[in-house]
This record gives C-alpha cells, sequence and structure tokens, in this order.
C-alpha cells in the first residue's frame, strides 16, 4: 500500500515551506507505508465474534444516514476580501503554486528515482532519464538553470557549485548520492548529447537506442561535442 506522495509532499511545502527537510520527510513516509503493510496484513476487512467451537458471524458495520442534499457546505470566508474568496480556493491556489516550485518537480524526479530502485526492468532507468532530462530543459529554456542549480544543491544538501553541469547535479540531487562518479558522468554526457541533438519531437529512449544506448550517447557526445573536439576545432 502507497501512500499519495504528492498530496503529503504538497502539504508539507505549504506547512514548512523552504524550511522542509525532503530527506527526513521521504523516510517518515516510508515509515507509515511500512506500517500499512503490516497493519493490511495482520487486520481483515471485516470483525467477526463468536465462542470458542462455535462458527463466527460477520459483525455488520452501522448504517449512516445520508447527508442532507440541502445542507450547505461549511466553508470559511476570508474577512475583508472583496470577492469573498473561499479558504478552500485560497488553498489550491497556492497547492498550484507550489507544484510549479522547484522543489515540487525535485520531488517527482525523487519519485522516479525510486521506482526505478525497486523496478527489476531492464529499460526502467529511461523512465528516470526522462525526469532528469526535463526538469533541466524545462528551466534551461526558461534561462534559469542557474537556479535550478543551485535550488538542487540545497534540496540535497550539496555544495553549491554554479560551473556543474546541470544535468549530473540534478542526478546527484534525486538519486540519494548513490550513483558512482563513472556512471554519473555517463548519464549526464548521454543526456547533454540528447539535448544536442535530439530533435522535439523524438522521444528520449527512442533516440537513444537509436544512437547505441546509454554508452553510445556518452562516447558521441564525447566524440563531437567533447572538449577536446571543441579545442581540434579552434585549431
Amino acid at each position: 500500500m502507497r501512500i499519495d506522495r504528492n498530496a503529503r509532499y504538497t502539504e508539507a511545502l505549504l506547512r514548512e515551506g523552504k524550511d522542509l527537510d525532503y530527506k527526513k520527510w521521504l523516510r517518515q513516509i516510508q515509515e507509515e507505508e511500512a506500517q500499512l503493510k503490516r497493519a493490511a496484513g495482520v487486520h481483515s476487512g471485516e470483525q467477526t465474534l463468536g465462542q470458542p467451537g462455535e462458527p463466527t458471524k460477520a459483525v455488520a458495520a452501522p448504517k449512516t444516514a445520508p447527508p442532507s442534499p440541502t445542507a450547505a457546505p461549511n466553508i470559511q470566508k476570508i474577512p475583508g476580501s472583496r470577492n469573498q474568496i473561499s479558504w478552500t480556493e485560497t488553498e489550491t491556489c497556492k497547492t498550484r503554486k507550489s507544484k510549479r516550485s522547484i522543489a515540487w518537480r525535485l520531488g517527482e524526479v525523487c519519485d522516479e528515482w525510486e521506482r526505478f530502485q525497486e523496478c527489476r526492468s531492464r529499460d526502467a532507468v529511461y523512465d528516470y532519464l526522462r525526469a532528469v532530462f526535463s526538469i533541466v530543459i524545462h528551466y534551461t529554456v526558461r534561462n534559469r538553470v542557474k537556479r535550478l542549480v543551485r535550488r538542487a544543491c540545497k534540496f540535497a544538501g550539496l555544495p553549491a557549485d554554479m560551473k556543474a553541469d546541470p544535468f549530473a547535479v540534478v542526478i546527484r540531487a534525486t538519486s540519494e548520492q548513490k550513483v558512482d562518479r563513472k556512471t554519473l558522468s555517463k548519464w549526464s554526457r548521454c543526456l547533454r548529447y540528447a539535448a544536442k541533438c535530439k530533435k522535439p519531437r523524438v522521444g528520449l529512449m527512442p533516440f537513444i537506442k537509436h544512437n547505441g544506448g546509454i554508452n553510445g550517447c556518452a562516447d558521441l557526445f564525447a566524440k563531437e561535442l567533447g572538449r577536446h573536439n571543441r579545442a581540434t576545432r579552434r585549431k
């Protein structure tokens, strides 16, 4: 049984803001999910009563009266508001705004990393790389990649390095720092090559596989777009 992490993360952001510790929050969610799994294995779907040796009978759930169709919802109004906007509408606006934040998007990439770790499929890594690729391209197009790098480092408690490759920074920040340097460099070069050469209508996974997989794209980046190649062209 899994908890709706997106909703819980949004609530935590609204409650704690910039002070939210993602790693601590994630551990709490994982503990709650583990407790729910244990509770689901111990308790059955219905309660039974009876003496030893006698067949048990299921206890029917008490009937509750349906809500009155004429009852009005209890919605609190914000005093002094010109249009009398409801509290629910205000929270909805805050939720939509938080979903556009960098921290929220990084949380989504972290979820993809967890799914990749739990899945044994050979192509599961592409879903995670697609999430990394999307968030970097999203902020690169908007000329906010430096802000993404700064917030990603703060998100994972890493020292800020504004000269670092944004793909590598996001991978380090969302993979619980479990990716070794060789793999980190390979994934970063692969995504940098896709960012330079992939057409918008082509999917990331088909593009990577068409160019020899992750290793092939990383090698192509080194040959065609790497530092040594740029230095040769200048000469």
